[in-house]
């Protein structure tokens, strides 16, 4: 297989498997068994706010996949949860900085244990070649996606 090929075959089980992970997060979301999906919704403002330790609305909503208003709709879902608190920087009163409160550090936690069981199929060795993949594809995607304005729906640009 050239490169050419190699680097389709590649995009497409990448695809597939996006598309499978999405299914099995989707299905396993409702029923019995009931987990909280850190990559969406209230969940991944809290892991982002984690990750980050403190962050500016702005940059918090730059990072997530929705409009500005549905995000901050649920950043003050979140406030009134008391996971978080905003308050006015003091280098400059128009930027809101967000903290996890003690309460959202704990709410952000719980999810640490999910482990979504296709990931048994790894070795441990294997999961840290896959991060380091993940990391690198990342690395080399997100610069040319966040720094470019993003058409939204319903919105008018």
């Amino acid at each position: 297989m050239n490169e050419q090929e190699l680097n389709i075959a590649l995009t497409n089980k990448y695809m597939e498997l996006n598309s499978l992970f999405t299914q099995f997060f989707r299905e396993n979301s409702r029923g019995p068994i009931k987990f909280e999906n850190r990559n969406r919704g209230q969940g991944q403002i809290l892991n982002i706010i984690r990750n980050h330790g403190t962050i500016t609305q702005k940059d918090l909503v730059n990072q997530l996949d929705m409009r500005p208003q549905s995000a901050s709709e649920m950043i003050r879902k979140l406030e009134k949860k008391e996971y978080i608190t905003r308050e006015k920087s003091e280098a400059d009163k128009r930027v809101m900085n967000i903290h996890l409160t003690s309460r959202g550090k704990i709410a952000a936690q719980q999810s640490d244990d999910f482990r979504p069981i296709v990931l048994e199929a790894l070795t441990h060795e294997e999961k840290e070649q896959f991060d380091h993949i993940m990391n690198k594809l990342i690395a080399e995607l997100e610069p040319q996606v966040r720094h470019k304005p993003r058409s939204r729906r319903g919105r008018d640009h």
